[in-house]
């Protein structure tokens, strides 16, 4: 059958034209996109164009490396702000992408505006468990004794950056899951002297005299300390009033000579634990029960033995009631 009568037919020649429509359309896309692949795009930071590129989608590679390169290392960019977009600038020269690479992040370095990048990205860290704590009370407040250390663990975690001209400004840290738990530190804190309304575990500051308790408690550990005439050290030794003034210095109190007019007087019917003995040239430090502890001679050392009662001049309170 000879084309012209082929064509003839309506539904025939609705076919053949629809087929040479797609196949102008085709042509069409075909070339603007070429078109475009060979026009000149500006990359520009606010109204200042930076370099130029062969293609729309070339100017927008060299843009996402160089916002890919200010991020942080291995993460996904969650958000940008930027002056730097890509703009039509027929006519105009161009140069290669790599060449423009080098020219954007010059230029990013050198410019006023900041390109601001919120990115994240799944780190393993490892970490240390937070220590356990245990009381102890024969330890003054605020001093602590690690029994055992800690081993670390390790978690996955999700790390939220903000770089701002590549630098990293801050960042987020938030976790996902506990990979190995670790080993935490067992740490003991003392109690003596903690002030009112404090958390013994998380203390730091110094101990305060608030207790006569505290203070005779303390001053019964030294036991066996050697005595030496003129001493104030609890590490070195001490005499009856160096001892005396040694333990409330640890608690913050500085006594000063003469001794025995430090504090105020009370009867010996009402001593507490505390309370400073004032014998003839002798000083020790009541610790109840008709008890004290002082550093008593060179071949006692620091000892706990009865109060000499008969021999008592004054009792020095220190501790306010």
């Amino acid at each position: 059958m000879k084309i012209r009568e082929y064509l003839r037919k309506p539904r025939r020649l609705f076919a053949v034209l629809t087929i040479f429509a797609a196949i102008l359309v085709a042509d069409v896309i075909m070339w603007s996109a070429h078109i475009s692949a060979l026009t000149p795009y500006a990359i520009a930071n606010g109204d200042d164009v930076v370099c130029c590129v062969k293609g729309k989608s070339n100017a927008r590679d060299v843009l996402n490396e160089v916002f890919n390169d200010l991020s942080a290392e291995d993460s996904k960019i969650s958000a940008i702000s930027s002056d730097y977009h890509v703009i039509k600038a027929p006519g105009s020269d161009y140069i290669s992408k790599d060449e423009a690479y080098d020219a954007v992040l010059e230029s990013t370095a050198e410019s006023e505006g900041a390109v601001t990048i919120v990115s994240t990205r799944k780190e393993n860290i490892t970490y240390t468990p937070d220590p356990d704590y245990e009381k102890n009370g024969l330890m003054l407040a605020g001093d602590a004794d690690v029994i055992s250390e800690a081993e670390d663990g390790e978690k996955l975690v999700s790390v939220s950056y903000k770089t701002v001209n590549g630098e990293t400004e801050d960042k987020d840290v938030a976790d996902l899951k506990i990979i190995n738990e670790g080993t935490p530190a067992v740490v003991q804190k003392g109690v003596l002297g903690l002030p009112e309304g404090e958390e013994w575990s998380t203390y730091e500051g110094d101990p305060v005299c608030n207790s006569g308790d505290d203070v005779a408690t303390y001053a019964k550990q030294f036991v066996g300390l050697d005595y030496v005439w003129g001493g104030k050290s609890l590490d070195t030794g001490v005499d009856c009033s160096g001892f005396i003034m040694a333990i409330y210095r640890k608690y913050g109190v500085n006594l000063s000579y003469p001794l025995e007019n430090e504090g105020y007087s009370v009867s010996y019917s009402n001593a507490q634990p505390g309370d400073i003995l004032y014998f003839p040239g002798h000083f020790g430090m009541y610790i109840g029960d008709g008890m004290m502890v002082h550093a008593a001679n060179p071949s006692k050392d620091v000892c706990i033995e009865s109060v000499w009662g008969r021999s008592i001049l004054d009792v020095r309170r220190i501790v306010k009631d």
